[in-house]
């Protein structure tokens, strides 16, 4: 089986290591499903994230800074605001459980991110609380100051591998991931 959370500062290459082991999982002929919260940058500067179904590969916005949500259309006034972002609950909501309902025993489960802005969508947290209770594979990059303790216990009570990605090991750490599924590529299903 495969039960893996990667967590680590901002930057650190969270995201490019589970989309290289989903990418890695798929060309072994192994189901993904869920999702994966892509940052978004126009001329330089971060705009906001998206949320992106790995299965269906459709999109919507996780959050936007105030001043782009405003130019394209969404009243922010009415918008919950995380940081420095406005989230656009139904969009996400929408795809993030979409792409969670997809749930087959025999694949994997993968998302990220689990933190701030994912939980406060309660909709969506409740889709991922669920996603993880059935699930047999999962592998989920957790935000590093992610304080929410049911998720943490319900990681624990699967037996989850917590692995902190730094600088120094994000080179060496797709192969080491990559080692261990081989290693238990004759127990998943």
């Amino acid at each position: 089986m495969i039960r893996l959370a990667i967590t680590g500062d901002p930057g650190v290459g969270k995201t490019t290591l589970l989309l290289k082991l989903v990418k890695y999982l798929a060309s072994m002929g192994i189901s993904v499903y869920g999702f994966y919260c892509p940052e978004v940058r126009e001329e330089g500067r971060r705009i906001g994230f998206k949320i992106v179904d790995i299965a269906k590969n459709s999109e919507g916005w996780l959050a936007l800074v105030p001043e782009k949500a405003i130019e394209m259309g969404y009243n922010i006034s009415v918008l919950k605001k995380i940081g420095r972002y406005v989230l656009i609950h139904d969009e996400a909501e929408r795809i993030g459980k979409e792409a969670l309902a997809l749930y087959d025993i025999n694949a994997v489960l993968a998302i990220d991110e689990i933190g701030p802005m994912e939980l406060s969508i309660s909709g969506l947290r409740e889709a991922i609380i669920k996603a993880i209770r059935l699930s047999n594979n999962l592998m989920v990059t957790i935000h590093r100051n992610m304080r929410d303790k049911e998720i943490w216990d319900l990681l624990h009570s699967k037996g989850v591998e917590i692995v902190v990605l730094t600088k120094m090991n994000r080179d060496k750490m797709f192969d080491t991931i990559i080692n261990r599924i081989r290693d238990k590529m004759p127990k998943i299903t």
